[in-house]
């Protein structure tokens, strides 16, 4: 009697075991997504900056001027800096959102002023991540390491700065670099093909006056 209860024992802790064993091992292989987010609140931006009301054409035309009214440039060492106007909008679930929490890419298009390659304009693309800056009203600079530009050879083709996650990509442009750069389009892209594009007409009926790079404080 006791070695049949010693062997019931045993199968009882063997199957015990078991179950916790095959328990242990689905919870290993239970992944949880966690998607990056801002810790910062939307709700913070200023007020005038929140189009989380407005739909259709109003938060296009809202979006697009507060964009190109937060345009700024500045010389941060051997970089320039472009920053853009950032602003709030509603998300899919209905909850307020940065722009940079929707739109993750921006492309800012330059045409070089003065010098022209058979009748056709220097081009300059220059790309970058969308993420609100430290002053949650504006996009945080774009980098553009512009005394690492000038020293290279003149020639079309693409510049990839991952120690500033930045893309520069020119066509084009003959035997010298220009200095001037006149803004022509500025976009907002996802992956999910959803954008904010500004054109070259819109901008300067926004502005009244050509928003330009000059590039020769860096010679």
């Amino acid at each position: 009697m006791k070695f049949w209860i010693s062997i019931g024992g045993v199968l009882c802790f063997f199957i015990i075991g078991l179950v916790i064993s095959q328990s242990s091992t689905q919870f290993q292989e239970t992944s949880v997504a966690i998607e990056p987010h801002s810790v910062r609140d939307p709700a913070a931006i200023r007020k005038v900056y929140d189009f989380s009301s407005l739909e259709g054409s109003a938060l296009s035309q809202a979006s697009k001027q507060r964009i190109i009214a937060g345009f700024q440039v500045s010389k941060m060492g051997d970089n320039l800096g472009i920053g853009l106007g950032h602003f709030v909008v509603r998300g899919e679930d209905g909850e307020k959102q940065f722009a940079c929490q929707k739109y993750h890419r921006v492309q800012l298009s330059f045409e070089g002023e003065g010098i022209a390659v058979a009748g056709l304009k220097p081009e300059m693309r220059i790309e970058g991540p969308c993420v609100e800056g430290e002053d949650i009203n504006q996009i945080s600079p774009l980098l553009v390491p512009v005394a690492r530009i000038l020293s290279q050879p003149v020639a079309d083709g693409e510049f990839d700065f991952n120690d500033l996650h930045s893309r520069v990509r020119f066509s084009n442009v003959s035997d010298q670099w220009p200095l001037s750069w006149s803004l022509t389009a500025v976009k907002l892209i996802n992956d999910d093909n959803e954008e904010v594009l500004i054109e070259k007409d819109e901008i300067r009926a926004m502005m009244n006056r050509p928003m330009l790079l000059e590039l020769s404080q860096f010679q």
